[in-house]
C-alpha cells in the first residue's frame, strides 16, 4: 500500500504518465527490479495506481457523505469532502489530469479510468435521486443534468484552485452550489 500512496501522490504532482518503475523505485528506497517484478509494466502500475486512487476517493468522499440525510446535507457533505481530498493530494485531483492526458488515447488505462469516471457520474446520479425520494428535489430533476452540472462545478473549483490560485475561490465554489441545488428544489 506504501508503493501505491508513493505513486499517487507522484501521479498528482506529475500526472499519471509521469510515474514510472523506475521513478516510483527511487522514490520509494526500493529495488527496480522488485517493482517490475510485482507490476510487470508501467501500464499496470498506471491501472493500480488508479484503482488505489478510487477506493481512498471512495473511503474518503463517498462514504462519509452517504452518512448524511440525503438532499441538500449529503450532496454539500459530497462537495465538501472532495475538495478536502483534493487538498491532500500535492497536484490536485489524479482523475481530472489523467482524464485530460488519457481522453484521446486507447488503451487499458483509458479504459480504467473511463469506468472510474462514470460510477462517479452514476454516484452523482444517484445523490440526485435520493434527494428526489426524500423531498428535497422537485420531482421532475433531471437527474443526468444535475449529475453533469455538480461535476462541472468542482471541475471549475479544480481549475480555480489550482491553476489559478484564486483567494475568492471558496467562496465562489459556495454561491455556485446554492445556486446548483436551488434550480434543483
Amino acid at each position: 500500500m506504501a508503493i501505491l500512496e508513493a505513486g499517487l501522490d507522484m501521479a498528482s504532482q506529475l500526472g499519471l504518465e509521469g510515474v514510472s518503475i523506475g521513478s516510483l523505485a527511487k522514490a520509494t528506497s526500493m529495488s527496480k527490479s522488485g517493482l517490475f517484478a510485482h507490476f510487470q509494466s508501467k501500464e499496470n502500475l498506471q491501472i493500480e495506481i488508479l484503482e488505489y486512487a478510487a477506493r481512498v476517493f471512495a473511503e474518503n468522499v463517498i462514504v462519509p457523505a452517504l452518512d448524511n440525510k440525503p438532499g441538500v446535507p449529503r450532496i454539500k457533505a459530497l462537495v465538501n469532502n472532495w475538495i478536502e481530498w483534493t487538498s491532500q493530494l500535492t497536484g490536485g485531483c489524479i482523475f481530472v489530469s489523467a482524464s485530460a492526458d488519457y481522453s484521446d488515447r486507447p488503451g487499458r488505462v483509458r479504459e480504467c479510468l473511463l469506468r472510474q469516471q462514470n460510477d462517479w457520474i452514476d454516484c452523482l446520479r444517484r445523490i440526485a435521486q435520493s434527494a428526489i425520494k426524500a423531498g428535497a428535489f422537485r420531482k421532475d430533476a433531471d437527474c443526468e443534468q444535475f449529475a453533469f452540472d455538480l461535476y462541472s462545478l468542482l471541475l471549475g473549483f479544480h481549475l480555480y484552485d489550482k491553476l489559478l490560485d484564486d483567494s475568492e475561490t471558496k467562496k465562489r465554489q459556495e454561491q455556485a452550489l446554492n445556486q446548483l441545488v436551488a434550480n434543483y428544489q
